[in-house]
C-alpha cells in the first residue's frame, strides 16, 4: 500500500521535471516541489510592498513611541474625535463636539484634536489614517438638545450609538475637514485616509443596523468630499465569514447606489490553533474573496487589513488576547505575505510595536521593490497537516532572485519536517553557474543564520533558458528563505 502511494508522487515530480526541462537524479526524497518559471512574463505579478509600515494608536494624547527600526512607520489614529469611556463612564472631557446647557448649545472643540495629531507629526511619524469612529457623546442628543434616554449609552469601547441628527453629524464632519485643511493644508490631508466607521458589524462598536450604517457611511463621505473632493474614504469591516459580516454587502450597496470608497479595512483575528482560520486558501475564499472577488467590487479599490494579531486566547468580552507563541507567528505571516501578494491586498495594520514576528518581518523586509511571481506547488506533506508554500521573487535591478518557503500547523504539537524541492526556471543556459546562500529561522533562538555563498549549476536542455534546482528540508513553524545571483 505504501508503494501504491509513493509511484504516483513519483510520476508527477517527473512530470514536472520534463516541463521544466530538465530531469534530477535523487531529489532526497522530496515530498513537495515549489517552482515558478522566472521567464514567462504571464507570471509576474505586483511589485511588493512592505506591508507593515501601520500602526494602530488609540486617542494618542501624549505622542507617539514605535520600536521598530523596519521601513517608515506609519500611524492610525483611532478614536480620535470622542465618544470615550473611562472606567465604564463616558469621559465627555475628550468630546470635540460638545453641549452647553447653560446657553443649550452645541459646539465643536478641536483643541485634543489637534494635540494627536500634532503629537503624532512631532514624534517624527507620518500619519496614515484617521479613524472617523466613535461619535462625541452629544450626538445621542436630539437637535433640541435632549437625551432620548435617561442616560448615555456606554458601550465597551464608548458611544457605539448612531448620531441622533444625521444633519448635525454631516455639519460637524465638514467643520472637522475645514480645521484639519485650514490647519495642516490640504496637500497634508490629501496623503491621509478617513475610515468611516470601525470593526463595523460589532454592536459594541456600531450598535445600529446594517442599513443604517451604510446610509451614515455616505452622509459621512459626501460631508468630508463636499470640503475636500479628492479626499480618500473607506470603512472597517469584520471578516467576511464572521456572524456579522456586512463587507459584501457594503460593496454590493455602493455600486447600486454609487456610493464612492478608496479602501475597505477588514479584521483577521485566527486562532493559531484552528485550521479553519489558518489555512490560506480557505481563509482567503471565505474571509477576502467575498469582499474583494465579486464584480461590484471598485477596482481601483485597496483591500487592507487594519486589525491583525495570530492569538492564542481570547478574554470574555472580546477586547484583549493572548499572541500565539513566536515560531508560530514568524511562520504564519510570511503564509499570510503569499496571501497578500497573490491577491494584491495592502497594509497590515498593528497593535503595540510591530515585534511579534520580527524575524519574518526582517526577511520580508528584504524583498520589498522586487517582483513577485506566482508559483505551483505539487506533491503531499510528510505530515498531512503542515501547510507549506513559497514566495518567489525577482529583484531585476541587480538581476537576482529569492525563495522564502514556510510550514505551518495549527497543531500546536506537530513535530515533522518537510522535504523540498524548490526550482525556478531563469533566463540562462543550461550549465551556468549562479551564487547561492539561504537562511532557516531557528524557533529555539528566534532568529535566522546565513550560509555562505555557494556555486550552483543549472540543468536544462533548452538553448537559453536552464532550471536552478534546491533540495532542502523544512521544520514546521519555521520559515526559510534562499537568495540566488547570477
Amino acid at each position: 500500500m505504501k508503494h501504491d502511494m509513493v509511484l504516483p508522487h513519483i510520476l508527477k515530480y517527473i512530470i514536472t521535471c520534463l516541463l521544466f526541462g530538465v530531469i534530477l537524479i535523487n531529489p532526497i526524497q522530496a515530498q513537495i516541489v515549489l517552482q515558478t518559471d522566472f521567464t514567462d512574463s504571464e507570471n509576474a505579478r505586483q511589485n511588493i510592498d512592505y506591508n507593515f509600515n501601520v500602526f494602530n494608536r488609540i486617542t494618542p494624547l501624549n505622542g507617539v513611541k514605535i520600536k521598530t527600526s523596519l521601513g517608515k512607520p506609519r500611524v492610525c489614529i483611532v478614536r480620535p474625535l470622542g465618544g470615550i469611556v473611562k472606567n465604564g463612564k463616558p469621559d465627555i472631557s475628550k468630546d470635540s463636539y460638545k453641549w452647553d446647557k447653560n446657553s443649550k448649545t452645541f459646539y465643536t472643540d478641536f483643541t485634543l484634536l489637534k494635540k494627536q495629531i500634532d503629537g503624532v507629526i512631532n514624534s517624527g511619524y507620518a500619519i496614515h489614517q484617521i479613524v472617523l469612529d466613535n461619535p462625541s457623546w452629544a450626538f445621542q442628543r436630539n437637535k433640541n438638545g435632549e437625551l432620548l434616554a435617561d442616560s448615555l449609552k456606554v458601550s465597551t469601547y464608548g458611544n457605539a450609538e448612531p448620531p441622533k441628527d444625521y444633519n448635525a453629524w454631516s455639519n460637524y464632519l465638514k467643520d472637522v475637514m475645514k480645521f484639519l485643511v485650514n490647519t495642516y493644508g490640504e496637500e497634508s490631508m490629501l496623503k491621509i485616509q478617513f475610515n468611516i466607521g470601525r470593526e463595523i458589524g460589532t454592536p459594541s462598536h456600531w450598535s445600529g443596523t446594517k442599513e443604517a450604517f451604510f446610509e451614515f457611511y455616505k452622509i459621512s463621505s459626501n460631508a468630508i468630499r463636499e470640503v475636500l473632493p479628492t479626499a480618500k474614504v473607506g470603512t472597517h469591516m469584520l471578516w467576511g465569514s464572521s456572524k456579522n459580516a456586512w463587507g459584501t454587502d457594503f460593496v454590493k450597496w455602493c455600486k447600486s447606489n454609487n456610493v464612492h470608497y478608496d479602501f475597505i479595512g477588514v479584521s483577521f483575528y485566527p486562532f493559531y490553533n484552528k485550521p479553519n482560520r489558518t489555512l490560506f486558501k480557505e481563509v482567503y475564499a471565505k474571509d477576502f474573496a467575498v469582499i474583494k472577488e465579486i464584480p461590484e467590487w471598485h477596482k481601483n479599490a485597496k483591500l487592507e487589513m487594519h486589525e491583525y494579531a495570530l492569538i492564542k486566547s481570547l478574554n470574555k468580552a472580546g477586547n484583549a488576547f493572548e499572541n500565539a507563541p513566536k515560531a508560530q507567528q514568524n511562520s504564519f505571516i510570511v503564509g499570510l505575505m503569499k496571501m497578500f501578494y497573490e491577491h494584491d491586498m495592502q497594509n497590515v495594520f498593528q497593535w503595540g510595536q510591530g515585534t511579534n514576528f520580527e524575524a519574518a518581518q526582517k526577511a520580508l523586509f528584504t524583498i520589498q521593490g522586487q517582483t513577485y511571481y506566482t508559483s505551483t506547488k505539487n506533491g503531499n506533506p510528510t505530515l498531512e497537516t503542515n501547510d507549506v508554500d513559497a514566495v518567489f521573487t525577482k529583484d531585476v535591478s541587480n538581476n537576482s532572485y529569492s525563495i522564502m518557503a514556510y510550514n505551518y500547523n495549527a497543531k500546536p504539537d506537530a513535530t515533522i519536517y518537510e522535504h523540498l524541492n524548490i526550482m525556478a526556471k531563469l533566463d540562462v543556459p543550461p550549465r551556468t553557474k549562479v551564487k547561492v546562500r539561504f537562511a532557516v529561522y531557528n524557533k529555539e533562538k528566534d532568529t535566522m543564520s546565513w550560509s555562505k555563498w555557494k556555486e550552483e549549476t543549472t540543468q536544462g536542455n533548452e538553448k537559453s533558458k536552464s532550471v536552478i534546482s534546491l533540495n532542502t528540508q523544512l521544520p514546521v513553524f519555521s520559515f526559510l528563505k534562499y537568495e540566488v545571483k547570477l
